[in-house]
């Protein structure tokens, strides 16, 4: 699954989904060498170091598109 992360000082970094589970999401990301760990803590996603950030999924199937963003409900959407 593709995304979009965002971070605080307004950088935005393409990813893709290599593991999900309820409270973390790793990443592998355009231009870094290793794979960037997202988790959850209540509401709020960070990486490792703390940094909040937000990301988009970009969803599609053969007719649609979607986005859902992180700062929506946790699994609000469902990918086929």
């Amino acid at each position: 699954m593709y995304l979009l992360i965002g971070y605080a000082g307004g950088i935005i970094i393409e990813a893709v989904v290599l593991a999900k589970g309820a409270d973390r999401l790793r990443v592998a990301a355009s231009g870094f060498a290793e794979t960037i760990e997202l988790r959850r803590t209540g509401a709020l996603w960070s990486t490792d170091d703390g940094e909040k950030v937000e990301f988009y999924f970009v969803m599609c199937d053969p007719c649609q598109s979607e986005r859902a963003s992180s700062s929506t409900a946790a699994y609000a959407t469902t990918v086929v």
